[in-house]
């Protein structure tokens, strides 16, 4: 009876023209959601013009899970002895001589998924060349109570990074709780190149935000930080290959994204719209093709220079261009640019919703927090600088509108200029305008001010969460200038800044203090 059983569960299927018999199709292998490996089949059946040049000649390392993924799982790298004859395998590799399968068809992939191996983990290298990795990647895990939101945070500063020496990266989830970073070379290198560069990566991040970053393996130390995994960088080791099912609770698929689509999850707080279980991703590969196409084909050389300076300048994507805007006339009026370092100013263009608190020591040490609004930053100079604590009012002089340009502004300004002295980028990156109106209608921040009522909400690397900004009725001038208030909002980023923000003195984009700056120009001034 136990045998007659059997064979009623199994089906001969012809795929390709080989003939493939299909065990145990109705097997619970999730048991949460019911999703059967008959289900897992078909995933990967509809998967593979997606997948499988993602898999072509790259030796692969399958999980197994023959009970489901709440049972015993285990790594098989060998290929098994009781392969078809045409399925095709790499030639014996490293000390142990492993024989990999190798996965180039639709009909290998079905006969692997038979054996019940839910996730497949691809090498960095094609099995022709297994010394010549073709990318680097890099593994971004949180540690409670971060998660992916954190991950894809750390992602768009690594992102950042890597243009700065020119190179082009591509995202794709893990489809658990991490992110994966992929840097497509497709040139001569090796590993000894691809791991050096790996950890100086993620070495650097580590330095520059340490408090959000962390490049060493100790577990002990991830709690509430995102740990960058450069180690992955190997001959010996494999990456869960993109579009492969992972074995969760849920049937999730390790997905690739679109650079833009992770900007507006963690802008509006939507990274679990960026968690893809099998049947929303097959829907999403045929709506919009295969985004980690550019992975195979993307030909790049890794840099030498991991210069922080160079390397950290922010990024905006706003088109340059040496026409000015009449909006920060008054600004450039103050200025002269032949001995300034300071940007011109270019046209009006949209960044969306930018914010940057740059730390300034001039006269007096203090911060200038400007706020993108009408092609310009509106800017306000903060005495004591922002304060996480609700009974602090922190003054805040407005000053003139500054070029978006600014936004990527640190050096040395000249003694001798309007506002000689340091600036280093303290803190960067998106708000949102709750500002409101009569009739609590949202007005545009431009409203808001001349109303004199901000309210915002700041996403930044420091300074986090609900803060107004409103502008004082009595004394509202000084030596012509509006005074305003700068106020936290009691909300969960409550007291998360020091009081002395002398304790968090480096910028945010170079890792510099205002030290470091003016020693660069005395260094300067003794070389000439």
């Amino acid at each position: 009876m136990p045998a007659a059983k059997a064979r009623r569960q199994e089906k001969i299927v012809t795929v390709q023209g080989h003939k493939l018999t299909l065990s145990n199709l109705s097997k619970v292998m999730y048991p949460q959601t019911g999703f059967t490996k008959a289900h897992i089949i078909d995933y990967y059946r509809q998967a593979a013009p997606y997948m499988l040049p993602h898999l072509k000649d790259r030796p692969i390392s399958l999980k197994r899970f023959p009970d489901g993924v709440e049972g015993h799982s285990f790594f098989e790298k060998n290929c098994p002895y009781y392969r078809p004859d045409w399925i095709a395998t790499s030639k014996e590799m490293g000390s142990s001589g492993t024989k990999y399968c190798l996965i180039n068809d639709l009909a290998t992939l079905i006969w692997i998924q038979n054996l019940g191996a839910i996730e497949l983990h691809t090498v960095l290298a094609k099995a022709q060349d297994p010394t010549r990795p073709t990318m680097v990647v890099f593994d971004l895990d949180p540690g409670e109570p971060a998660q992916l939101a954190d991950c894809m945070e750390v992602a768009l500063l690594m992102r950042q990074m890597l243009e700065g020496v020119g190179l082009k990266s591509f995202p794709k989830t893990s489809g658990g709780k991490g992110l994966h970073f992929y840097v497509p070379l497709n040139t001569p290198t090796d590993y000894e190149h691809t791991r050096k560069f790996a950890r100086a990566v993620a070495r650097l991040m580590e330095k520059h935000f340490p408090q959000r970053v962390l490049s060493r393996m100790a577990k002990n130390l991830r709690t509430g930080k995102v740990f960058i995994d450069w180690s992955q960088n190997t001959e010996h080791k494999s990456t869960v290959c993109v579009y492969s099912m992972r074995a969760r609770a849920l049937p999730t698929v390790s997905m690739p994204l679109a650079w833009e689509e992770i900007e507006n999850a963690v802008t509006k707080k939507q990274t679990d719209k960026l968690v893809f279980t099998a049947d929303k991703a097959i829907a999403r590969m045929k709506e919009r093709g295969d985004l980690f196409e550019p992975v195979l084909k993307l030909r790049q050389k890794l840099a030498v220079d991991l210069d922080a300076r160079k390397i950290f300048a922010v990024n905006s994507g706003r088109p340059k261009t040496k026409k000015s805007s009449p909006k920060v006339k008054e600004y450039r009026q103050k200025r002269n640019f032949e001995k300034t370092p300071e940007p011109a100013g270019g046209a009006e263009t949209a960044a969306g919703n930018l914010f940057v608190i740059q730390k300034h020591d001039a006269t007096r040490l203090h911060y200038d927090l400007r706020l993108e609004a009408e092609g310009v930053l509106k800017s306000w100079a903060v005495p004591k600088g922002p304060s996480s604590n609700p009974k602090e009012k922190r003054l805040a002089v407005r000053t003139e509108d500054h070029p978006l340009e600014y936004a990527d502004f640190e050096g040395n300004i000249p003694a001798d200029e309007y506002g000689g002295g340091q600036v280093i980028v303290w803190d960067h990156g998106r708000f949102e305008n709750h500002s409101t109106g009569t009739k609590k209608r949202p007005v545009s921040l431009a409203n808001a001010i001349e109303n004199g009522k901000i309210d915002v909400t700041f996403h930044g690397e420091k300074i986090k969460g609900s803060y107004a900004l409103v502008k004082m009725k009595s004394l509202s001038r000084q030596e012509g200038k509006e005074q305003w208030l700068l106020i936290k909002h009691q909300d969960h980023y409550t007291d998360t800044l020091p009081e002395d923000l002398e304790d968090l003195p480096r910028s945010v984009t170079t890792g510099r203090t205002v030290e470091d700056v003016r020693n660069e120009l005395e260094e300067t001034t003794i070389k000439r």
